[in-house]
């Protein structure tokens, strides 16, 4: 069974190399024993980096997942099952997309304390993200207002935790945001997993989440909510960038 090793790495900044052996090939896919790897889901990008065996180094495309976390690469008969190969994931593209994630819960936690709006989309990038939020009422929305309370929280020293708690444990703890939604996630969970991550940004925000986070929001960037869009009844898409990421 392969193990899924950014799942208790946190912070998930500066991720580290390592070696590990390959267990399969799968179409243009490496299949890794155990994997620092962050695979493509929930928003996040996922990573990529370099395989090397001996003097032999190839790059590896976009991380994703399906039964097992896929390393794409373009010469896969470069490598044998079997073999014990380094690993190294790019650090400056997870960190980019690190800070990007954090921010993005902060973003939602605030849309909601302000105007209890639901965050039902969003897509993270290097240089921009997008967040989709669904209100009640949208012409209670002020960008001017959200930005300057999401950067006013950005300003400060906070942690960020990250816990394993089943289901339960999410669905009773009034901290969590949007349970209904959460609810229908939890119920398309296959049995054999009783437990989820859960990312804990302290006194700020708690959710579900596999995604890679800072140890602490001072380590972020202020953001700039750059447009908006509307997407129709009760929708906005916001699009966001960190400003000192951007200069």
């Amino acid at each position: 069974m392969q193990e899924r090793l950014h799942l208790n790495h946190h912070p998930g900044t500066n991720p580290p190399d390592f070696s590990t052996r390959i267990i399969d090939k799968i179409d243009e896919s490496i299949i890794l024993e155990s994997s620092y790897f962050y695979p493509r889901g929930g928003g996040q990008p996922g990573d990529i980096g370099t395989l090397s065996e001996g003097n032999v180094s190839v790059d590896v495309g976009e991380v994703f997942a399906k039964d097992v976390i896929h390393h794409p690469v373009s010469n896969i008969e470069m490598f044998e099952v079997d073999s014990i190969i380094q690993c190294s994931i790019d650090s400056e593209y997870r960190n980019q997309l690190a800070h990007m994630h954090t921010t993005q819960h902060i973003v939602s936690a605030m849309a909601d304390e302000l105007w209890g709006a639901s965050t039902v989309g969003n897509q993270l990038g290097t240089k921009e993200s997008r967040i989709d939020l669904l209100f009640e009422d949208k012409t209670q929305f002020n960008m001017d207002q959200i930005q300057d309370t999401v950067n006013e929280i950005l300003r400060k020293e906070i942690p960020v935790f990250t816990h394993n708690w089943t289901a339960d444990e999410i669905m009773n703890d009034d901290r969590v945001r949007n349970r209904s939604f959460v609810g229908k996630i939890l119920e398309r969970l296959p049995e054999d997993i009783t437990t989820m991550r859960v990312v804990d940004i302290q006194g700020i925000d708690i959710c579900p989440c596999a995604g890679t986070h800072v140890a602490n929001i001072s380590e972020l960037s202020e953001i700039e909510i750059v447009r908006i869009k509307q997407k129709g009844s009760g929708k906005i898409r916001l699009y966001t960038q960190l400003k000192n990421d951007n200069e």
